[in-house]
């Protein structure tokens, strides 16, 4: 089919019944159409604007008439506007619009490089040479001119758009004033504003060099992660649209960055996040969210007194904890609550009476216990004991949940993130108690594994279920869904192993 059959009656065009040649044909063809129609449109509307025809017809502007008209937005109206005032007496750009060898952004990024050459070369003299003198703005534009149209011709817009960038760099004076907007760091903003659903909406804008800063670091993070939610070790497509991995990695360089202890401190204290939590909401909510055998594989029971040799030191009162965020000091810490005063109202142990709700972050207030029960798997716990108006009578001694020689050795043996088929690094990755401390789960490596936030997460909803194989090892129990028989798959780094009972 040709192209012109084809835009004669296209709503008639079956593109099932085309080939494979006829496609591949038709849509660059149709591409280059498109362009050479949007150069006419331009001509056409210049002229309007010129000759003033909008205002016969009661419009205040050929711009509000074009938007009216066409069913553009004023925006995509003005930008038709410019662009043909901007082409008037550039011939060779007109040229090669109209030819469809170009399109209105590589048009825009042209003619606003040659807008700026006189301003760019105004301390440039004239050069005589045979009889007369050179006009060095003609020359320079000419020579922009020919090398823009000439690449554009073979390349998308962007590309254009960072060659006249270029250009407008060589050509700059070389003195002291001040850099452009696209360079200059003082103009860079960043805004980060808790909304009223409990989220942080970000939003703001960087120089150029704190841009490629920002995008060097996400981009290796924000990769695909074929295989990501699968344990058959087929590379399956990773579900997360684009800007879900973008902010996941942005999420990992926070979290590092806070673990690495160069921040500076606030308040006397290193950065960290801290969490306010009762430890029997605590302990209430991992009880719902983990299966009855996470606390009998390995053995690790809760002693007789329902709590392990980690938090037998509060003496049952109940403790806050946060998010684990290195070994230089940067973790958080929560607080605790005492039985009530009053005797002669017995307390409900699964009660909280802290006067934030249960659950809550300074910063960004309540959260679930869910997240709270993710964030207190390696943590520094600071005991507080409260009275019944949410007044502190005592603070206990901040303790680790995981002391760092625990950690190291499970760095050690789990190499990073343990679920199967996964491997983030170490550095990156939570240690998690599969029977959670506050039901009395011990600390030591038979009831660890470390794990990314990700799979973290999906371990606390109790889906997947991990424990302490006799080979000193964590295995995975996929849910029936995947695996009706439920049998046991290795860690990540001893992938290549199977289990036998």
């Amino acid at each position: 089919m040709e192209l012109d059959e084809a835009l004669t009656t296209p709503r008639r065009v079956e593109a099932w019944r085309l080939d494979e040649g006829s496609l591949l044909a038709l849509v660059p063809e149709l591409s280059a159409r498109m362009r050479q129609l949007d150069a006419l449109r331009v001509r056409l509307v210049h002229e309007i604007d010129e000759r003033c025809i909008s205002a016969t017809l009661g419009a205040s502007s050929t711009q509000a008439w074009l938007s009216g008209a066409c069913k553009l937005t004023p925006g995509q109206a003005k930008k038709i506007i410019t662009a043909g005032r901007s082409l008037h007496d550039r011939t060779d750009v007109a040229d090669a619009f109209t030819a469809g060898a170009v399109d209105m952004d590589q048009v825009r990024a042209i003619t606003n490089l040659l807008d700026q050459i006189p301003d760019l070369i105004s301390g440039i003299a004239p050069d005589y040479v045979d009889g007369h003198y050179t006009d060095p703005v003609a020359e320079c534009t000419q020579q922009c001119t020919d090398y823009l149209v000439a690449a554009a011709e073979h390349e998308h817009s962007a590309d254009t758009g960072h060659r006249a960038a270029a250009l407008k760099s060589m050509l700059a004076a070389d003195d002291d004033g001040p850099p452009p907007d696209d360079e200059n760091e003082q103009l860079n903003e960043l805004f980060a504003s808790p909304t009223a659903g409990g989220r942080v909406r970000i939003k703001g804008h960087l120089d150029k060099t704190s841009g490629e800063q920002l995008l060097t670091a996400l981009s290796a993070l924000s990769k695909p992660q074929p295989g990501r939610n699968n344990t058959d070790g087929e590379p399956d497509q990773d579900p997360r649209s684009a800007p879900q991995r973008r902010a996941d990695a942005l999420t990992d360089i926070i979290r590092h960055y806070l673990d690495s202890g160069d921040a500076p401190g606030e308040g006397g204290e290193k950065p960290h996040v801290t969490v306010f939590v009762g430890l029997h909401d605590l302990a209430n909510a991992t009880a719902r969210h983990t299966s009855d055998t996470d606390c009998s594989d390995d053995g690790d029971t809760p002693n007789s007194n329902g709590s392990s040799r980690d938090n037998a030191a509060c003496g049952g009162n109940e403790i806050g904890d946060t998010e684990r965020f290195g070994e230089s000091g940067n973790e958080p810490h929560g607080n605790s609550e005492s039985p009530r005063a009053d005797a002669d109202e017995p307390r409900d142990p699964g009660r909280s009476f802290i006067r934030r709700g249960p659950v809550w972050m300074p910063w960004m207030g309540p959260i679930s216990i869910r997240t709270a029960a993710i964030l207190s798997c390696d943590a520094a716990i600071t005991p507080i004991v409260m009275d019944d108006n949410g007044n502190p009578l005592d603070v206990g001694k901040t303790t680790r949940v995981i002391p760092r020689r625990i950690r190291r050795a499970l760095d050690a043996r789990d190499c990073g993130c343990a679920f199967p088929n996964c491997g983030r690094p170490a550095a990156w990755t939570d240690g998690h108690h599969i029977c959670h401390w506050s039901r009395g789960g011990e600390t030591k490596l038979s009831n660890l594994v470390l794990l990314c936030r990700f799979h973290h997460t999906m371990i606390h909803k109790g889906d997947w279920q991990v424990f302490i194989g006799d080979d000193g090892h964590p295995w995975f129990r996929p849910p029936k869904w995947i695996d009706p028989d439920r049998n046991p798959v290795p860690a990540h780094n001893r992938r290549q192993l199977r289990f036998i009972s």
